[in-house]
């Protein structure tokens, strides 16, 4: 059984898109129609639920603020609360709006036209710095103050009689609004309470659940919530990159946060060096603008040298006034010392600063690509070092522990064969004897194999007669052509020159390509094994008018335990390590093994052997 997800919804459409999501991921999905059954079903142990997600349209005021209330516990399991879209929220008064930047068209004026007085704006810090909300505000025809503290706002908001909103700095999480929420209301019942917050979705619920506590989440962004509450990073949809913008100049930090908001990015806006360092300790951006133009351009410096240092995966930009002072332009070096991507002359140009922003960007996904790329082929050598190793120990075991009661068993059978005069038994005993020399041909082309793997395959090299190895491999081949009617001609020079090799090797290499050529010739089919010498070499090809091997096919023809698509239908026992172990064994005298075919028209391999240079020992 997968992890345990719960819902909480009224929706059978979203609760089936819901499960749908996470089936894709292996979860499991238990829908609940009412948040009180949440504690009884988060179970225990393994059983225990991973995560909650909980439908804002199911839940009344006081179900809401229970349920968040209730995941605050320490041994609460995470919670995501899926919000309304703003437009839709207009009506539900009592539940604080979360507003995302840039708001959704005509939520602010369907908030006025719903006869709305009094709003109450808690507004994320960076989007304060650019002093954006401001100017849109009064664009939708609200009055707007200023306060210095979430109270303050609330005490301004209780005695508007027009239209107006009070503005303060904040960033509550879910259960910090709804409290604000409550306190607002008991002193005017009508006010309106937002939080507006520029950074993305996704990126916000993240930060929340990492704090361990009740997360928001937009209803559309539903096929996200099971990859946050396992813990997994997403990609969102509605952000560029996260951005820490350095700027003590609050004209110049609101110009070009603003600009780079309106981009798509999220936006850190900090005027003071103590405010970057405190918050990209708190949320890690993936790129920092500093601005090394000021009398602190020094400290400036040594502030981006620190946050390089503690996230190698920072991006560094520099922002320098044009005709800075001398130790303003000798703090290049320092921070070029850690890496750094781009140094912009202020004043910057919006789009230039969006430009170099996104090519930083573009390397840190490189090189986080590449470390992935890299731990992914650490892995996938390590596995197949494991897999090697199992290999390796398990054809030692077949060598010594199959081998040698194997050959037990042929040398009985054999034994009773000669000794039994029944014609009853005959049958069984050859046909024992007939399956056990399978059986060892197939354990000795592994015993083989396993040799090459470990570089130890024995080949004893010595003075050799090719003339007799070819004649011994006829023989033996004889038997299985005349069954198949299949005619074998053999071509060899009356006088061969004197070769260094292994006898035993050689024959194996021969008599495993005649093999071959009458396995996959139809009856009636020739096949011709032709040695002919050159001024340096010899060389010994086996050619037939077989099935031949297709274009596609030829390339993998010696790979190990493969076989040709067309040749499957004609299988016999093995392992498809014939050609790989004749290949290697051809190599090892200094010579190289080759193919030619044509498919339906058959196929030719040929070898070829050095000659021996002076006198051979």
């Amino acid at each position: 059984m997968g992890a345990r997800l719960l819902l909480v919804t009224a929706d059978k459409v979203f609760a089936e898109n819901f499960a749908k999501a996470c089936a894709d991921r292996s979860l499991c999905v238990e829908t609940l129609a009412s948040a009180s059954q949440l504690p009884a079903a988060w179970g225990s142990g393994d059983d225990r639920a991973v995560g909650v997600a909980a439908d804002q349209l199911a839940l009344r005021d006081r179900e809401r603020r229970k349920l968040l209330e209730l995941h605050c516990a320490p041994d609460a399991p995470p919670l995501l609360m899926l919000e309304l879209p703003e437009t839709s929220a207009v009506a539900a008064r009592s539940a604080p709006v979360r507003m995302l930047w840039p708001p959704e068209a005509g939520f602010l004026e369907d908030l006025l036209d719903s006869g709305q007085t009094a709003l109450a704006v808690l507004v994320e810090p960076s989007l304060w710095e650019t002093g954006l909300l401001g100017p849109r505000l009064e664009a939708a025809g609200f009055a707007v103050f200023e306060a210095a503290t979430p109270e303050d706002a609330a005490g301004l908001a209780a005695s508007f009689e027009a239209p107006a909103a009070a503005l303060a700095p904040c960033r509550p999480d879910l259960v910090e609004a709804e409290a604000f929420a409550e306190r607002f209301q008991a002193e005017r019942p009508d006010i309106r309470v937002l939080v507006a917050d520029s950074r993305a979705p996704l990126h916000a619920a993240e930060d929340a659940l990492r704090r361990r506590r009740p997360a928001p989440l937009p209803r559309h962004l539903l096929a996200a919530a099971a990859d946050l509450l396992m813990g997994r990073r997403s990609a969102d949809p509605l952000s560029l990159g996260r951005i820490l913008l350095l700027e003590p100049d609050r004209a110049e930090l609101g110009r070009l946060a603003g600009a780079l908001l309106e981009e798509g990015y999220e936006v850190a806006a900090c005027p003071t060096i103590a405010s970057a360092v405190a918050r990209a300790k708190e949320d890690p951006c993936h790129v920092a603008v500093v601005s090394a133009s000021t009398d602190e351009a020094e400290a400036a410096s040594r502030a981006a040298v620190s946050l390089r240092e503690a996230d190698a995966d920072l991006r560094l930009i520099l922002s320098l006034k044009r005709g800075a002072a001398p130790n303003a332009l000798g703090t290049i070096t320092a921070v070029a010392a850690s890496g750094i991507d781009d140094c912009l002359l202020a004043p910057v140009e919006p789009s230039q600063l969006a430009f170099s922003i996104s090519r930083a960007l573009e390397r840190r996904h490189l090189r986080r690509e590449n470390e992935r790329l890299l731990e992914a082929l650490k892995k996938t050598n390590a596995d197949l070092e494991a897999l090697t190793g199992f290999q390796k120990k398990f054809f030692a075991m077949v060598a010594h522990d199959v081998k040698n009661p194997l050959g037990a068993i042929l040398g009985y059978a054999q034994l009773m064969s000669l000794k039994s005069k029944d014609p009853v038994l005959a049958k069984p005993l050859g046909s024992i004897e007939s399956a056990a020399k399978t059986l060892n041909g197939l354990i000795s082309d592994l015993v083989d194999f396993a040799a090459i793997e470990s570089g130890k395959l024995r080949v004893n090299m010595e003075q050799m007669d090719l003339a007799r190895v070819v004649a011994e491999v006829q023989s033996r081949v004889l038997v299985a052509a005349g069954k198949r009617r299949i005619t074998l001609h053999v071509s060899a020079p009356g006088e061969l020159p004197p070769l260094s090799g292994d006898p035993l090797r050689i024959g194996q290499v021969i008599q495993n390509l005649c093999t071959n050529a009458i396995q996959y010739t139809p009856e009636g089919g020739t096949v011709t094994l032709l040695v002919e010498r050159g001024p340096a070499q010899v060389q010994i090809s086996v050619r037939d008018t077989g099935i031949g091997i297709s274009k596609e096919d030829l390339p993998r023809i010696f790979e190990r335990f493969f076989q040709a698509q067309n040749a499957q239908t004609m299988r016999r026992a093995g392992f498809g390590l014939g050609l790989k172990i004749s290949q290697e064994i051809v190599k090892a005298h200094g010579g190289a093994l080759g193919v030619t075919s044509e498919l339906g028209r058959g196929s030719t391999f040929a070898f070829t052997l050095p000659l021996a240079s002076g006198p051979l020992s």
